[in-house]
């Protein structure tokens, strides 16, 4: 009887030798938390396209990916733009330099504006009834007429006078 405890005893401790020498795998899930103007993204999601600045945010790195001197930088911040103004996309994309499909991502996501330019930037208008040769006309993307200001009419309210 001595021997069979010995021999279960030897069993057990050459099971516990290889199950310790299999390999084990762990698996690791980072919960990334998206940015506070970012919608929320699925798990793996790692980059936000950003039509507002042309560029991308790359969720892990928590880094801003913009052209600069004609090469892709990633930034940790971003001066002259308002965060809540952006409406990013969440790209499929795996790997690391997502700007490789920016011609698609700019067709697929960048909408023109209505007026043919962003707010506040100012279109040189040639030989229009409104300016005078080589004279720069600011547009005001809330409508209105040059010289009247946002709206219709002259701003004096609402009604007729």
């Amino acid at each position: 009887m001595k021997f069979f405890p010995k021999i279960a005893l030897s069993g057990f401790f050459a099971l516990f030798l290889l199950g310790a020498a299999a390999p084990t795998q762990a698996q690791v899930n980072i919960n990334i938390n998206p940015p506070s103007w970012g919608p929320a993204a699925p798990a793996g999601t790692r980059y936000y396209y950003v039509p507002e600045y042309d560029g991308y945010y790359d969720l892990q790195d928590r880094r801003y990916i913009v052209m600069r001197d004609g090469r892709w930088t990633r930034l940790q911040s971003l001066r002259g733009y308002n965060t809540a103004n952006f409406h990013p996309v969440v790209l499929d994309y795996r790997g690391s330099q997502p700007w490789v499909l920016i011609r698609e991502h700019r067709v697929k996501y960048k909408k023109p504006h209505p007026h043919g330019m962003p707010p506040g930037q100012a279109k040189k208008m040639r030989g229009s009834y409104y300016s005078a040769p080589g004279r720069v006309i600011v547009v005001d993307d809330r409508g209105g007429h040059p010289g009247q200001g946002p709206g219709h009419g002259k701003g004096h309210g609402k009604g007729k006078h």
